[in-house]
Formats: structure tokens, C-alpha cells, sequence
């Protein structure tokens, strides 16, 4: 990769990584429902303003494509998001973007099931075998003899990589014929369609006392780690493959306990580090140009 690939990366990592530092603010002020409802429609908002006045890219509304964004919009944001937040309830967003660097091992095995130009090669079935490792570490100094609310955290931010797993399977048969600005609108507008009847029966007097604050914060989420990221998310897929963007995952839990450390003196525990390393361990072989290095270079 060039200066500009990895300054794309690193900096696409960080951002991502900000999403579990703005979960945590606003977990302070609204509930998790209205954090993902605030992300998604205010991420679509500003996409379909993005399209319609500064593009020529047209909608498509077929029943297929609808369907697809449908369930796009289910698996790879409204699940997702709602489990992550709720997760961040009881605990860290450190220890959450930990736990959600698992996504790329759901991932590869799923799809080398139900895709067949994806095989599961020994060096992915070590890495895959390192990161369970990994959040059994983490999650065995919890004592799993006993299901605390510690360890529900835990299991819900592990479905929620289940769900970044089905979706990036889905995405791969689906949407490969689709403008990627196209796809991210209507995944976010089909995201906030799922979720507005539940934000109006169940939210909407709390809806009705929103903040400045709260928007302040919702605006800012939905920008950066949605409208923006998708922006870079796709420009390193068109310039550099998909490769690259694992070293992304990589980047994501210490760039989130970097800024989660700086900006709400959030502390990470001694095992949560231990187990941070051995899950970054397995993505490093998980990737494969550093065990392709040394056997090309030493062997």
C-alpha cells in the first residue's frame, strides 16, 4: 500500500472506532433505540440530499432492489446497532470494539459455507481458532459460571458480528451490480423505516424532549460514522480491494480505547488487553501478507 492507502485506512479505523465513543455519550442522555434511529435517518438524510442534488445516480425501486436494501438495512445496520448499543449498557465501548473485531472470523467461515470461491485454508482456521481464543480470555476472567449482565454484553456484541458476517454474505450476491452511494442510501433509509414505527410507539414522548445535545452528538455520529466512513469505506474498496480493509478491524479496538481513554477517561482492564492482542493476533494471520511474507522471505 501507498501513504495514502494507509492514511485511508488508519483513518477510516479511527472512525469506526468513534462509533462505540458515541454510543457511550449518548447512552448518557437517550436510549439505545433512539441512538440507532438518530444514526440511521440522519445518515440517509444527508446521503439522499448527497444523491439527488449532487449526483446523476438514479434509484432503482424494483421489488428486488427494495428487498435487498430491505434486508441490507436489517442485517448490516438495524441488528448490528441495536445490539451494540444495547451491549454498551452494561459494558465498555473499549471492550466492545474489542469483541466486535470477531466479525471478520464469523465472516471467512460463514462464508466459506455458502460461497463457493471462499475456502477456509489452514493459516484462516488458525486465526479464526487464535481469536476464539482471544474472547474466551476475555470472557473467562468473568467467571461464565455465572451469566452476570457483564457477560449478556458480551454475548450480544458476538451476534451482532453474526449479523456484519450475514450481511457481508448477502452483500457479496447481491449488491455487486449496485452504485455503492445507491446501496448505502437505501440501506440507511430502509434502516429507518424498520425502525420509525417502534421509535413512535415506544419512544415518542422521549422523542418530543430531545436536546441540543443529543443532536449535537446524533449529528456528528451519523456523519462521521456513517455518511463519511461509507465515503472511504468504498473508495479503498475501488482503489485497493478488500484486503486492506481487514487492517481496518485491526485498528478499530485500539483507536476505540484511544479516544474512549481521552475523551471519557474509560480504563481498560489488564485481560481485556491481553485478549485485544490475541484477537489482533489472529486477524494479523487471519490477513495473510505477513505469513506469505515470511514464507516467501525466510522459508
Amino acid at each position: 500500500m501507498n501513504n495514502k492507502t494507509w492514511l485511508l485506512v488508519i483513518l477510516l479505523g479511527f472512525i469506526w472506532g468513534s462509533s462505540f465513543l458515541f454510543t457511550e455519550i449518548l447512552l448518557n442522555y437517550i436510549n439505545p433505540v433512539l441512538i440507532v434511529f438518530f444514526r440511521v435517518s440522519l445518515a440517509s438524510i444527508i446521503l439522499i440530499i448527497y444523491v439527488f442534488f449532487f449526483t446523476n445516480l438514479k434509484f432503482n425501486f424494483s421489488k428486488e432492489i427494495l428487498l435487498t436494501f430491505f434486508t441490507m438495512g436489517l442485517l448490516n445496520n438495524v441488528i448490528p446497532f441495536l445490539l451494540i448499543a444495547f451491549a454498551q449498557e452494561t459494558i465498555t465501548g473499549g471492550l466492545a470494539s474489542i469483541l466486535n473485531a470477531n466479525t471478520s472470523f464469523f465472516t471467512i467461515f460463514l462464508a466459506s459455507l455458502f460461497l463457493k470461491d471462499e475456502k477456509l485454508t489452514n493459516y484462516r482456521l488458525l486465526g479464526i481458532i487464535i481469536g476464539i481464543i482471544g474472547v474466551v480470555v476475555i470472557v473467562g476472567f468473568e467467571n461464565l459460571s455465572e451469566f452476570k449482565n457483564y457477560n449478556f454484553g458480551i454475548v450480544l456484541m458476538l451476534f451482532s458480528c453474526l449479523s456484519y458476517s450475514f450481511a457481508g454474505i448477502f452483500a457479496k450476491t447481491k449488491l455487486t451490480n449496485i452504485h455503492p452511494t445507491i446501496s448505502a442510501t437505501g440501506m440507511l433509509s430502509m434502516s429507518t423505516i424498520i425502525l420509525f414505527p417502534f421509535i413512535i410507539i415506544y419512544n415518542g414522548n422521549e422523542l418530543i424532549n430531545i436536546n441540543s445535545t443529543v443532536l449535537y452528538y446524533s449529528c456528528m455520529f451519523a456523519f462521521i460514522c456513517s455518511v463519511l466512513a461509507y465515503f472511504l469505506y468504498f473508495k479503498i474498496l475501488e482503489t485497493n480491494g478488500a484486503g486492506n480493509l481487514l487492517i481496518c478491524t485491526i485498528i478499530i479496538p485500539p483507536s476505540s480505547i484511544l479516544l474512549n481513554a481521552f475523551f471519557i477517561n474509560e480504563i481498560i482492564k489488564i485481560y481485556e488487553l491481553i485478549g485485544l492482542i490475541i484477537i489482533t493476533l489472529g486477524l494479523i494471520i487471519l490477513d495473510g501478507r505477513i505469513i506469505n511474507y515470511i514464507k516467501n522471505r525466510f522459508i
